[in-house]
């Protein structure tokens, strides 16, 4: 009975010996590439995932994380099972070089090295950067807008087409390296679809597998104009003869128009129009000397002190689009 009971006790104390040496392992089960085909550009997120025995079981049993012999993550708990390492950061902040490397854990007794390959290339990741339109842009259905963007080394590498969208509609193609896309007329898709008024993302898809995320823009049928008067004091020549005549020079208002191609510019005074000042435009020249009377003839302080004077936008249909309180004076 006693050799007995030393026998079971020889068999435990051998088999604990045994679990114990073969107990620490840790294997690498993402990436999974071992061929170096696999591309990983500096800056992007790679996520280093593992498995390990049971012999790991509480968070002060860590490991050290290393690409090419290259420490890249502090100690890390075993059973946390991943690190997320920026692609090309050192744990001490510098750089890896470009190149071919081996991801391995360095585990408590340093016998499993051995991990997958990665290639770290010379071009940066696939990125698109969209320059205009910024989020929260207004476009206005029907006319002419170009999106522009920037684009990482990756697409000098390899070329590719990118497909605009417009949320789920797609509005054209460009080749990523031109960095921009001429939408003719907003609010129709590549194959003609009507795009109704909203709220949308601008994205952009390639045959690579490459998606990316843009701004945010809204789409509307008609954007309320919004000028930015630079100058609110106007002169005035009376006419020789003509003690209630008088001339008035458009090309002396000063103006930033946003919104519109072309508008109509009237002059007020209390509430009456007293001179059509002409059509206005980008690509319209100032209007010349305008013609006009008053009721009375009047002084410079009557008008500065009980004169309301207005200049009224219009659109070429006629509907008022802004206001604004102008002083008027008579020229010396």
């Amino acid at each position: 009975m006693k050799k007995k009971s030393i026998l079971l006790a020889l068999v435990f104390f051998c088999a604990a010996l045994t679990v114990s040496a073969v107990a620490p392992s840790i294997n690498i089960i993402a990436p999974s590439s071992t061929s170096g085909d696999d591309e990983w550009y500096m800056g992007m997120t790679l996520h280093i995932r593992w498995t390990h025995s049971t012999f790991y079981t509480n968070p002060g049993q860590t490991c050290r994380v290393l690409c090419g012999g290259n420490i890249i993550s502090p100690p890390v708990p075993v059973i946390d099972k991943d690190f997320s390492w920026t692609v090309g950061k050192k744990f001490d902040g510098t750089d890896l070089a470009p190149g071919t490397y081996m991801i391995t854990i360095e585990n408590v007794n340093y016998s499993d090295l051995n991990g997958p390959t990665i290639l770290i290339p010379t071009y940066a990741a696939p990125k698109i950067t969209t320059l205009v339109p910024a989020s929260g842009t207004l476009l206005q259905i029907g006319q002419s807008y170009t999106i522009r963007w920037t684009h990482s080394s990756y697409f000098d590498a390899y070329p590719q087409q990118l497909i605009i969208c417009c949320g789920m509609y797609y509005i054209g193609r460009a080749a990523a390296t031109a960095d921009q896309f001429v939408w003719v007329k907003v609010g129709k898709s590549e194959d003609g679809v009507s795009i109704p008024p909203g709220g949308y993302a601008i994205d952009y898809e390639c045959s690579d597998y490459f998606s990316h995320d843009g701004p945010n823009i809204i789409l509307v049928s008609f954007i309320l104009p919004k000028f930015h008067l630079r100058k609110t004091k106007i002169w005035i020549n009376k006419i020789p003869d003509c003690p209630m005549c008088f001339k008035l020079d458009p090309a002396q208002f000063k103006f930033d128009p946003e919104g519109l191609r072309a508008f109509q510019v009237e002059l007020l005074r209390n509430g009456v129009v007293l001179a059509k000042l002409g059509r206005f435009g980008p690509r319209l020249a100032a209007p010349g000397p305008v013609k006009f009377t008053m009721e009375q003839e009047t002084s410079g302080k009557m008008m500065r002190q009980k004169a309301n004077f207005k200049l009224r936008f219009l659109s070429i249909e006629g509907k008022t689009l802004h206001e604004q309180a102008v002083q008027v004076e008579i020229a010396k």
